[in-house]
């Protein structure tokens, strides 16, 4: 009987004493009593982190706007809103646009399905539940000729050998990127003087190349020719960026035979690889081989045809060229420089704007 009052006795003293430790230690640490508190705090900053943000926006008019909705009605006889949608990616891409939308924004998709329909370039069905619980249901349709913000691009280069007060007022007042097509040899020395003098503008080495329409005169224009060795060529390169070290890139001038020898395009393309310029074939020639000699080096090469006045109006080649970026997603548009084509651009850059033509330099137009 005393053994076991005893053993009572000492289970009470190391009770008190473990008591008296844990209250030391509360003393001697301030953070521990604190540690519930901060656990609770950082709680809440979470989920203040991840709460819903407030917005007077409605589901659809934020639903519309993720889709660049060209235009929105509604069609009694199908019971469904159609919406246009701009051209510049697939129907299908649309479809997980969508749906990603509306399930990060709380609604649910009840039915998905494409359609094939003549009227428009692709199409499907879209039914969902909005976050409110009422049903949507959408027919969307890809334009087949209106393309989506910023899903086409025009660049606009101007050939030019004079510059003008007049013209260089006129290309300052100009409120899109352009470049200047420019011969780097042969010119009088206060015209390149003058390119300082054009802001925005993007130059261009216009060299002259081996062209049955060459003659003497223009022995000036140090043209590159088929019988040129490697080095000369590559001298005339290093030269031209010498005179106009901010040049983007090279684009020919005559050059309809320099474009059919791919051992010539290969001696140009290997200098203007290693002075980091593109090369950009305006020869108009439908043999030309350019594609084909470029597929040993980096530097991107492309064909684009410039203006012609034998072939078409100025009128009718804007308006080719404007019809190609807004179907293709693409173009180049080559023009001489002086006051009537830069009126057209002007008139050009205002209805572009308007139906989601980006206008951007050849630099960009070459990156494609």
């Amino acid at each position: 009987m005393r053994k076991s009052k005893h053993i009572i006795a000492i289970i009470i003293v190391l009770v008190v004493m473990s008591g008296i430790c844990f209250g030391l230690s509360l003393l001697g640490n301030p953070k521990a009593e604190n540690h519930e508190v901060a656990s609770t705090e950082e709680v809440a900053a979470d989920t203040v982190a991840q709460a819903p943000i407030d917005t007077t926006v409605s589901f659809e008019d934020q639903f519309k706007e993720q889709l660049q909705i060209i235009e929105a009605k509604y069609n009694k006889k199908k019971a469904r809103d159609i919406w246009t949608l701009g051209r510049g990616q697939t129907i299908i891409v649309y479809l997980l646009q969508a749906q990603r939308f509306i399930k990060s924004h709380g609604g649910t998709v009840l039915h998905m399905k494409q359609l094939y329909k003549t009227q428009a370039f692709q199409a499907a069905e879209l039914d969902l539940l909005k976050p409110s619980g009422d049903t949507l249901k959408l027919e969307l349709q890809v334009s087949e000729n209106i393309f989506r913000s910023n899903a086409s691009v025009l660049s606009i280069g101007f050939q030019t050998t004079e510059l003008t007060s007049e013209t260089i007022a006129a290309l300052n007042q100009l409120e899109i990127p352009f470049d200047l097509l420019i011969p780097p040899f042969g010119l009088k020395d206060n015209f390149y003087q003058d390119i300082d003098k054009v802001k925005n503008k993007e130059v261009i080495l216009w060299l002259t190349m081996e062209s049955t329409r060459l003659n003497k005169s223009h022995n000036k224009y140090r043209p590159l020719r088929i019988h040129h060795t490697e080095d000369q060529i590559e001298t005339v390169i290093n030269d031209a960026v010498r005179i106009i070290p901010k040049a983007k890139g090279i684009a020919t001038k005559y050059g309809e035979q320099a474009v059919e020898h791919k051992q010539l395009l290969q001696a140009i393309i290997r200098p203007a690889e290693k002075n980091k310029l593109w090369f950009l074939d305006i020869s108009a020639n439908k043999q030309s081989k350019v594609n084909e000699a470029c597929k040993d080096f980096s530097t991107h090469c492309k064909i684009a045809t410039p203006y012609n006045p034998e072939n078409s109006s100025l009128q009718d080649y804007v308006k080719q060229k404007y019809r190609e970026a807004t179907k293709s997603g693409l173009a180049a548009m080559i023009l001489p420089l002086n006051m009537e084509t830069i009126g057209y651009v002007v008139e050009l850059s205002k209805k572009a704007e308007k139906q989601g033509t980006t206008l951007v330099n050849l630099s960009t137009f070459m990156e494609y």
